[in-house]
């Protein structure tokens, strides 16, 4: 469940060109000795218009570094059905306009149920995964598609890979923000999180009001994964999954506004009730 609760918060929780003119971004290069800022996202998620939980995201960021904290709780119905809560923990280095992971964690609890995850990276690689529960043992099987050692190389963590950089000069360009891979692993299984640039549409809530930039998402399984799992192959094959983009104090770093996943029971949805700079 440790690994299932990481990539669902960025994924929920949970990654045409437009003029700068034509945007309310307002970003602006900041000089090198900026401080360290703290962004928070505090997203509403909802089965359809049903409220089913609460994440909230606290990013602390310069233009070299970030530190990320991530917490969740089931609320409603879905907590009478299945009450859980969970936390997570990452950071890393920016460098050269890509984010280096260095150490992730996760804690998430499930009625009396406990699941934690410690994972290290060196320069972007898997160095070390403590997995509590740890099933891994068990996927060895023809039924499972194997990770190598090479697809655990220049990977995210789940959380990370709601941290979006882009180039100052392309900043206010749809397509520089939206059309990438972001290679992921969760301790568990290895997957890519392809996004394509779809539309830039207008949103507000209690801290921004501005554009967002609407990519589609589609998850590409890697490894890790059971052969002709049901779920797993529906996923993979819905075009129809939306990440919104907008940026963290009008810099050049971008993060989700907004999550939108149609599945075959219904949509679930993570829409923000605040989002914007903490005060230090």
């Amino acid at each position: 469940m440790g690994a299932r609760f990481t990539r669902t918060i960025p994924t929920l929780a949970l990654c045409a060109a437009v003029t700068a003119s034509s945007l309310a971004f307002s970003i602006a290069p900041s000089g090198a000795e900026e401080a360290m800022r703290t962004h928070r996202t505090v997203f509403d998620v909802r089965f359809g218009a049903i409220p089913i939980g609460e994440a909230k995201f606290e990013i602390r960021f310069d233009q070299e570094s970030y530190k990320l904290g991530a917490s969740g709780k089931t609320v409603g119905v879905a907590e009478m059905v299945a009450k859980g809560s969970g936390e997570a923990k990452s950071q890393g280095r920016i460098e050269d306009g890509q984010l280096v992971a260095e150490k992730h964690t996760v804690k998430y609890v499930e009625k009396s149920k406990v699941s934690t995850l410690e994972m290290e990276f060196d320069e972007g690689a898997v160095k070390e995964v403590k997995l509590n529960p740890d099933k891994r043992k068990k996927k060895n099987g023809s039924k499972w598609v194997q990770i190598t050692e090479e697809q655990l190389r220049a990977v995210l963590d789940p959380a990370s890979s709601i941290i979006i950089p882009v180039e100052w000069e392309k900043a206010n360009n749809p397509r520089a923000v939206c059309d990438r891979t972001l290679p992921v692993y969760d301790g568990d299984t290895r997957f890519n999180i392809k996004l394509s640039y779809k539309s830039t549409k207008p949103i507000k809530t209690k801290g921004y009001k501005g554009y967002a930039y609407v990519c589609q998402l589609r998850y590409v399984p890697v490894a890790g994964h059971k052969k002709g799992e049901r779920n797993i192959e529906y996923m993979s094959r819905n075009k129809d999954m939306e990440l919104w983009l907008a940026p963290m104090a009008k810099t050049n770093l971008y993060t989700p506004i907004r999550i939108e996943v149609p599945t075959w029971i219904g949509t679930f949805s993570a829409q923000p009730s605040y989002f914007g700079v903490v005060a230090q």
